[in-house]
């Protein structure tokens, strides 16, 4: 199937294989919370997390799952953010 416009990034696919990875890792508490969007290979995930090591656990999670199911992209733009706290 060739597509219009050359786009050689499966995004519907690559926005899944990035959401599965995320809810099947139990060290991630909420992810139904967490969003990712694919566009022309670029995901943004987006969402709150608890704190900075699960922000950064979740960019590597989608990165190796990326990498292990050979999928081409061409960043991953990490949108992720910390709860606001109140003073």
């Amino acid at each position: 199937m060739k597509l219009f416009g050359g786009n050689k990034y499966n995004d519907e696919q690559l926005a899944n294989q990035s959401m599965t990875a995320i809810e099947h890792d139990p060290l991630i508490s909420d992810p139904g919370a967490l969003v990712v969007t694919s566009k022309n290979g670029v995901l943004t995930i987006s969402g709150v997390v608890r704190d900075q090591q699960e922000k950064e656990r979740i960019e590597g999670v989608v990165h190796h799952a990326l990498t292990t199911m050979g999928l081409q992209h061409e960043q991953i733009v990490n949108e992720l953010r910390l709860p606001q706290t109140v003073r």
